[in-house]
């Protein structure tokens, strides 16, 4: 058996026994080393770890957790809400239509799709069930608007997808503003279908005067994502000090203006966020040594001459990416395979002349997918647990969203220019 084929059997068999993917990857790495055709000092692990988390972008991620966290400690979602209820309520699929504009705004302040579940969830769930929508639709609306988190900049995957290539945060951050806007209009219109099919309620129209009233008080709301934005487009701040100007933003938004959020509250959110980082800088470490024993094995090379020996065709080269990708993701995180399998590809990608964002963009946006998907979703074991329903009643409800973001997916695969023509006006490639 040679070596490469064991790395494959130990990382699934410690996956299957549900041993932390942390663990499992360094693992199996560990057993690359040791069976390597030629040796590899075991000393070199350490120095691989601390060489995956050595980049400068990554410190944008503890930041912009930690804004997210405040943002739902604060009182930011709940007025988001009120904002989006009274403009948009009224229409058939009211709440489910709120759920999707408040992902939106949600989208520019944490970049992370379980954060924005958690925080909608929390709120809309409960409304929704009050108001008579199915529990189980509510769940399933929620899940498919918080996939736009990732995608509309700021974003916690597009940082790794930089980390892993060295491609530009910035023009990823653009790549993904049309497709995300795209999946949350397409969302709207199955959610007014839906309601309209099954006579699902409206929330009551709201006067000028009250539509006036939440717009005042929300607008320091969504100025958040215009200064983290803004810091970024104007080149005044890096990615990682916009993610400082936006936690400053929502101190100040929800400390000082709403005077919801107290010392005993910053202080849990920062220890929360602070757990939460351990635990992906500690996969982003294995991964770096997965990934380099892998490379030390040729599965690069190999893993491109598989697929290009089925098709050197960019569009057919992409499906397989994205087969390859929905099935991983039904089962690992979103950080493993990211930072593991895109430096394999890249190459490849290169070579077939697709644009780095637009793969990008079709990676993070596949593997979003898998967060809702069984067996091992995250947002949908999320949203199950927060609705108290079943995975079975939650599918129930999720297949015409699924089908929804999967026609999003081959729009933004068939047509790259939905994810390059943003960057290319706005932060040309000299």
């Amino acid at each position: 058996m040679d070596g490469l084929t064991l790395i494959i059997i130990v990382f699934f068999t410690l996956f299957a026994l549900r041993v932390p993917i942390a663990i499992t990857l360094i693992g199996a790495s560990l057993v690359g080393m040791v069976f390597a055709p030629s040796a590899i000092n075991l000393s070199t692990l350490p120095t691989t770890m601390w060489q995956g988390v050595n980049h400068f972008v990554l410190l944008a991620i503890p930041f912009f957790i930690l804004m997210g966290d405040l943002a739902l400690a604060s009182g930011v979602t709940q007025r988001l809400v009120n904002v989006a209820r009274a403009w948009i309520g009224h229409i058939a699929g009211g709440l489910a239509h709120v759920s999707v504009a408040v992902n939106i705004v949600m989208a520019g302040m944490s970049g992370s799709d379980l954060a924005d579940a958690a925080a909608t969830g929390k709120l809309l769930i409960p409304a929704m069930k009050r108001a008579g929508y199915p529990v189980a639709y509510a769940a399933s609306i929620i899940a498919g608007a918080a996939m736009i988190g990732p995608l509309i900049p700021p974003s916690i995957a597009f940082i790794l997808y930089a980390a892993a290539t060295e491609a530009s945060v910035g023009r990823l951050f653009l790549g993904g503003a049309i497709p995300g806007a795209l999946l949350g209009l397409l969302l709207m219109l199955q959610a007014y279908v839906v309601a309209r099919r099954n006579n699902y309620p409206r929330e009551p129209k709201a006067s000028m005067g009250e539509r006036v009233r939440s717009t005042v008080n929300g607008l320091p709301v969504l100025a958040i994502p215009v200064v983290v934005l803004g810091s970024i487009l104007s080149g005044i701040a890096t990615p990682t000090e916009a993610a400082v100007l936006g936690v400053l933003a929502v101190i100040v938004v929800g400390g000082l203006l709403y005077r919801e959020m107290t010392p005993a509250s910053f202080a849990r959110q920062v220890l929360t966020t602070t757990r939460t980082m351990g635990s992906v800088f500690l996969i982003i470490a294995a991964a770096a040594v997965f990934g380099r024993v892998l490379t030390l094995y040729g599965a690069a090379d190999g893993l491109a001459n598989w697929m290009t020996g089925m098709s050197a065709d960019p569009i057919v080269f992409l499906c397989i990416v994205i087969l390859i990708y929905l099935a991983l993701g039904c089962m690992l995180d979103t950080v493993p395979i990211i930072l593991v399998f895109v430096p394999l590809l890249l190459p490849t990608v290169k070579a077939l002349g697709i644009d780095e964002v637009h793969f990008g963009v079709i990676t993070v946006f596949t593997l979003l997918i898998g967060l809702v998907t069984p067996p091992y979703g995250l947002t949908m074991f999320l949203l199950c647990r927060m609705a108290d329903i079943s995975m079975m009643k939650f599918w129930k409800e999720m297949w015409p969203i699924f089908l929804t973001m999967l026609v999003t997916l081959a729009l933004i695969t068939v047509f790259p220019e939905l994810t390059t023509w943003l960057p290319d006006l706005l932060m040309p490639v000299n």
